[in-house]
């Protein structure tokens, strides 16, 4: 099997973690811990979720739709986990998630333009 270049391995990692990111924070909204989100917010975070699993064979596949379903994925966990989260009343609770969805959705959107500007 060949190895695949730099940028699907950022990409495919940047979706992964965004995923485990999702993935908890489905879980704590279920199991309403704190501070947890209002039930209206679980549709969005399993479609964006399920988007995530999809773009992952897309873009191994060198798709240049699955470059762009990562970039949506990225786009996504930035309304999730963006910096504008840092002004809500649960900030220092969640910092850490905010600070890692953060970077994973940027790495993958800058890793998923540059993939798919590249790909012939």
């Amino acid at each position: 099997m060949e190895k695949p270049n730099w940028s699907i391995q950022i990409t495919v990692s940047a979706l992964a973690g965004l995923i485990l990111l999702k993935a908890v924070l489905l879980g704590s909204l279920w199991a309403q811990v704190q501070p947890h989100l209002p039930a209206r917010v679980g549709p969005f975070i399993a479609a964006s979720l399920s988007l995530a699993v999809v773009s992952i064979p897309l873009v191994w596949w060198h798709s240049k739709i699955g470059y762009t379903t990562s970039i949506i994925v990225g786009l996504l966990g930035l309304v999730s986990f963006g910096p504008h989260k840092f002004i809500s009343e649960s900030a220092n609770q969640i910092f850490p998630a905010i600070i890692a969805g953060t970077v994973f959705s940027v790495v993958l959107i800058i890793a998923s333009i540059a993939s798919w500007r590249t790909k012939k």
